[in-house]
């Protein structure tokens, strides 16, 4: 049997259709952890999260930092607390997970986004103390926040975790060999988490950022003029904002990317493939 629909009628039944589609909700009933969630690309994951209907838990350790972020988020949604930690602490990564999960009853996604950009001088004049302070929070305390996030994630069913890495981790950055190679480990730690935790119900991927317009970026860059540098030599004439890599990092966190574990999608605006640097 064949329906005729006229046109101005079919109009309004794709609108529809359309907005069921791309209705917001990808989050609903969903709690989900953001470390570092209280600026740069850790804000705008936490204001995406909310927009799409999730229990947001926003981790940082800049006290005025979070609670500029909450004064925001609470005009999106009410369903956003904050926990002050710092990741490289194990008893801290610890409570904040244990509080997470007595608070609200399980965990679902995991965003890995604390990390600190020390620039510093050529390998034999790294000091320790700038290694450690990079390593510590970057790599040692994204693993903190991974052991105690999975367990609670297999316990519940599944769940999702997404650790920011960087382009930094794949083509190197000259200015500072420590992050580099701190976000290199994270790269490679995605991989290993996911071999051992997919086959439990957890998901486990990575976005490499590119050259994002962030305070961190713009502190590492020391001047706005070499952004506008870097900008004029990418492939797109700019370079990428927080809210793209919360686009990116929604996806991985959603459903949508159901069949995805074991990935590190390289977000940079084409600027490896076209042979750019940092």
């Amino acid at each position: 049997m064949i329906i005729s629909v006229k046109k101005p009628d079919l109009d309004k039944l794709l609108i529809r259709l359309y907005a069921h589609n791309n209705m917001p909700g990808r989050l609903n009933n969903k709690v989900c952890l953001i470390t570092g969630g209280a600026s740069g690309i850790g804000r705008a994951v936490t204001i995406r999260f909310l927009e799409e209907g999730g229990t947001v838990v926003v981790v940082d350790r800049n006290r005025a930092a979070i609670k500029e972020t909450l004064e925001i988020a609470r005009t999106v949604s009410t369903k956003v607390e904050s926990i002050e930690a710092d990741v490289s602490k194990l008893d801290q990564v610890e409570n904040m997970i244990r509080s997470t999960v007595d608070k609200f009853g399980h965990l679902d996604v995991l965003v890995n986004g604390a990390g600190v950009l020390v620039l510093t001088q050529e390998a034999e004049h790294v000091e320790e103390r700038e290694w450690d302070l990079i390593m510590n929070t970057n790599l040692k305390g994204l693993f903190f926040c991974c052991k105690y996030a999975l367990p609670e994630m297999v316990r519940s069913g599944g769940g999702s975790i997404v650790n920011i890495a960087s382009i930094t981790g794949i083509q190197g950055y000259s200015r500072s060999l420590p992050y580099s190679v701190s976000k290199a480990g994270v790269i490679h730690l995605t991989f290993v988490l996911a071999n051992q935790y997919t086959r439990r119900g957890v998901r486990v991927n990575a976005v490499a950022p590119g050259s994002i317009d962030t305070h961190q970026a713009r502190g590492s860059s020391q001047s706005v003029g070499a952004l506008d540098i870097v900008a004029q030599n990418h492939p797109m004439k700019r370079i990428g904002k927080a809210s793209e890599m919360a686009e990116v990092i929604l996806f991985l966190a959603s459903e949508e990317s159901s069949f995805i574990s074991g990935e590190t999608i390289l977000a940079d605006g084409g600027s490896w493939a076209g042979g750019g640097h940092v």
